[in-house]
């Protein structure tokens, strides 16, 4: 399942995933679900060339948080669907394109986690 914005999308394969992205990249900020069928879920919050990855191994998991530099200090605001405005570690970010082929990998192999990124437990 695919949730841009709090609403779902019909996604079947990595094709239509592929031209959704492309849509949802011409937004400079959202709020972005994928849900396997085991429980799995991965999200993407992006602010403009900042974005962050969470991953969920099972509902009610805690998660975790993607890392990018751990150097980077500050903080990074994302704008969920509700309209609740949430504040992140910059430490966080990736870049997008990074997050786009962390959630692809994710959509091809049913929920696995990307393995490549640093993740912080939450």
């Amino acid at each position: 399942m695919v949730t841009f914005q709090g609403l779902p999308n019909l996604v079947q394969s990595i094709e239509e995933f592929g031209r959704a992205l492309d849509d949802f990249d011409k937004h400079e900020e959202f709020e972005l679900w994928l849900n396997a069928e085991d429980g799995t879920a991965l999200c993407m919050l992006r602010n403009a060339e900042a974005a962050c990855l969470m991953y969920l191994s099972h509902e009610g998991d805690s998660g975790c948080m993607s890392i990018g530099n751990p150097q980077m200090q500050g903080t990074v605001q994302y704008q969920l669907s509700n309209g609740q405005v949430d504040e992140y570690p910059a430490a966080w970010c990736l870049r997008v394109e990074d997050c786009y082929k962390a959630l692809a990998y994710f959509f091809v192999n049913d929920g696995l986690r990307p393995g490549w990124i640093e993740w912080q437990e939450s």
